[in-house]
């Protein structure tokens, strides 16, 4: 069972449903692939709810679709479960008893500016307690960047929530939580029935510095899996001890703390893998699509996946529009810089702060295009 929505649904995933017909929702966004000419699988609110009933197994594109499903299952252990990850103040109730030493505050937007950041433990992420992507988020290391965060929410916190519903952006209540110095990573695994995890993607997520909280640039490899692999398998092991997860796939972030190299989750989002088909990059390595592996119960097989591959690093690229740009995208210019592109999406909707996607391989003798692109402010392809 899947349900597609806005803002995004990759070509490759709708080829797999209209091959395998795996039940689709029909709502706005499955009429509009059914009128492209797409021959999915489609079901209507009623049917589709009875047939979930019967398979316990439910996929959701974005989380715009979890509008539908709190109306549709309102009282289900599914919704329970979904809203508890959902909300970061509800994660971090729960992770309090697998990470007891955690710092974090839940304080309403309205409450922010009567805060002292004389008081507050700096350096601290500041964030939606439901959001998505990096909207709303700051890293806060000063009273000065304290109060840049507060008049940055003043003037565009809105405006970027404007985009989302709010199941996926609320601007009501804010988190704050202790700043893990260390790398950021990005999971995507499901829970098979038996509540066992199954990690398909680690993404290690690059920055260009301590502050940017950016989405530019994701990189997988070999090293980047094997080194990660076994603390982000305890992690989803220790989650559902508490929370007994079945049949459910979700994407997960975290952070290494440089110090104690312990694993901390920063969030875990529900019932999908990474967005923005981030997660496709999977095809490239091992040709796995991750939602296939969540259908068919199969994951990498961790032995052999690297196969021919070892040294090299495969990138998924966001190429992020300014706000109130008017100009475009010359994604030709944007190819040649890279040595191994293997793919584009140019993302034509206006509502998105997004050019486009490209997705690379990088062999060793070329890693410095990577540090190249983080950096860049893409005007030198913009036209």
């Amino acid at each position: 069972m899947i349900i597609l929505e806005k803002p995004y649904v990759s070509a490759p995933l709708v080829a797999y449903l209209e091959e395998k017909q795996i039940p689709v929702l029909h709502n706005d966004m499955a009429e509009l692939l059914k009128q492209q000419g797409h021959q999915l699988n489609l079901l209507e609110d009623q049917p589709f709810v009875e047939k979930y009933q019967q398979t316990q197994k439910l996929y959701a594109v974005s989380e715009n679709a979890l509008v539908w499903l709190y109306a549709q299952l309102p009282d289900s252990e599914l919704v329970k479960k979904v809203k508890i990850l959902k909300d970061k103040a509800a994660f971090r109730r729960i992770c309090q008893k697998i990470y007891p030493d955690f710092y974090y505050k839940e304080v309403e937007l309205k409450a922010l500016r009567s805060l002292d950041p004389d008081t507050l433990p700096l350096p601290l992420v500041l964030k939606p307690s439901v959001g998505f992507l990096s909207v709303g988020v700051y890293i806060v290391r000063s009273k000065e960047e304290w109060q840049t965060a507060l008049d940055d929410i003043d003037k565009n916190f809105a405006k970027r929530c404007a985009v989302f519903p709010d199941t996926v952006v609320k601007s009501e209540m804010f988190v704050l939580e202790q700043f893990i110095e260390g790398e950021e990573y990005a999971v995507d695994a499901y829970y098979d029935a038996d509540g066992q995890p199954n990690i398909i993607n680690i993404f290690h997520h690059i920055f260009k510095d301590e502050t940017d909280v950016s989405d530019r640039l994701y990189c997988m490899s070999k090293q980047i899996f094997e080194t990660n692999y076994p603390a982000f398998n305890q992690f989803c092991i220790d989650l559902n001890g508490v929370l007994q997860l079945r049949n459910f796939p979700m994407h997960a972030e975290f952070r290494v703390d440089k110090r104690t190299g312990r694993a901390i989750p920063i969030e875990v989002n529900p019932l999908r893998f990474a967005g923005m088909c981030l997660n496709d990059l999977t095809r490239h390595t091992c040709g796995l699509l991750p939602v296939q592996a969540f259908f068919e119960g199969t994951r990498p097989d961790y032995a052999t996946m690297w196969n021919g591959i070892e040294e090299d690093v495969f990138s998924f690229v966001v190429l992020d529009k300014p706000f109130e740009t008017t100009r475009s995208i010359d994604f030709e210019a944007i190819k040649k810089h890279f040595h191994g592109v293997l793919e584009t999406r140019d993302i034509k909707n206006p509502a998105m702060s997004i050019w486009g996607f490209l997705f690379t391989k990088t062999t060793p003798e070329h890693k410095d295009e990577l540090k190249e692109i983080l950096f860049s402010d893409l005007q030198e392809f913009m036209i």
